[in-house]
């Protein structure tokens, strides 16, 4: 039925009106030297991730436009896809009017765009990005449905104002019902001026198993203000879970995010410091720190050298940097991590 609904939109959208859509094809390429210690030893030689994205939007008159996104993520060393997904990173399409926007595929959630968006420095691209340490809130999600207020744009990722988002990521489980690996969540905040500030909230249900049935929620707050020359940020987020098949409490920690950015010379530094608290026994808090220097050859061309440096208070239940600017994996990924290579965006 969902499917149908999607189906319909797209066929009442391009149906009713005959004006040409322009398609843009956009995207970046990052190729650089990865290293890192704590871990297994590796060295990384042209990894890293890069995108390209095939976008559309159509003026259908009275204010009103259809619009799409699919966006590829793969790694320039190999040139393989990053994930079986071949539109793994957006895959949706929508309606826009002054009554805001809705989209519908695969989807960025409303609380990753407050992580991504207006808590960290570097926008999560870099290889101290906050999803290192604080939760993701799922990132995308598929089969989502979304409404993002006028406030924002979706196409742009302007603010002006107020403004608000709702979405529900339908589970479509093969046994139960749909609310089996779904998720719901929500923003809003105010952006204008030298300050945005934003709240998220989301939950979601992970169903493997009759026994394994968990339920999570997630809370973020995060703000950026622009003070002379720096951008400083903040961020706290509040994370439990819950396996609804014996009622135990597999999840309960906090994360607070301290960070800046400051232009010097042709390039910006940026930096973070993010500190999680775990409130299960056994404990396994930890911190990261990290800074990050892009020297900018031209507006689409810069060269970025990165550290980050995770400190866990449980060796034996390491948190790592894993990401591609890293060039690890959850099983090749160390503690600390030094990174140095170049991005084109076309």
């Amino acid at each position: 039925m969902k499917k149908f609904l999607v189906s319909s939109l797209v066929l009442a959208a391009t149906g009713c009106a005959y004006s040409q859509t322009t398609i843009t094809l956009s995207g970046s390429i990052y190729a650089g030297l990865g290293f890192n210690s704590g871990g297994a030893s590796v060295r990384t030689a042209l990894g890293g991730p890069s995108s390209f994205m095939f976008s559309g939007k159509e003026d259908l008159g009275g204010g009103l436009s259809a619009l799409f996104k699919l966006e590829n993520a793969f790694n320039a060393d190999t040139g393989n896809t990053a994930s079986a997904a071949f539109f793994d990173k957006q895959a949706f399409v929508g309606l826009q009017g002054p009554w805001g926007t809705v989209r519908m595929g695969r989807i960025y959630t409303p609380s990753f765009a407050t992580l991504a968006l207006v808590a960290d420095p570097t926008g999560t691209f870099g290889v101290f990005t906050a999803t290192n340490l604080m939760e993701s809130h799922g990132v995308r999600l598929n089969n989502g449905i979304i409404y993002n207020s006028p406030g924002f744009n979706p196409w742009t990722y302007a603010r002006k104002g107020f403004f608000g988002a709702l979405a529900h990521f339908f589970g479509e489980s093969p046994t139960g019902g749909s609310s089996q690996n779904s998720a719901t969540g929500f923003n809003f905040g105010y952006g204008a001026g030298p300050l945005d500030i934003e709240l998220s909230h989301q939950r979601s249900n992970l169903y493997t198993n009759p026994t394994l049935d968990v339920d999570s929620k997630s809370t973020i707050v995060a703000a950026n203000y622009k003070w002379g020359n720096a951008k400083l940020y903040l961020a706290y987020s509040d994370n439990s879970a819950r396996n609804q098949a014996n009622q135990a409490r597999v999840k309960d920690n906090t994360d607070v995010l301290l960070g800046v950015s400051y232009p010097l010379g042709r390039g910006v530094l940026s930096a973070s410091y993010i500190r999680k608290d775990n409130k299960l026994v056994p404990q396994n808090d930890a911190n990261q720190l990290g800074a990050m220097y892009e020297y900018f050859l031209s507006k689409r061309s810069k060269v970025t050298l990165g550290f980050a440096r995770i400190h866990n208070r449980n060796p034996d239940r390491p948190y790592r940097v894993v990401n591609g600017y890293a060039g690890t994996t959850a099983a090749t990924a160390g503690t600390t991590a030094i990174t140095l290579g170049m991005t084109h965006r076309f």
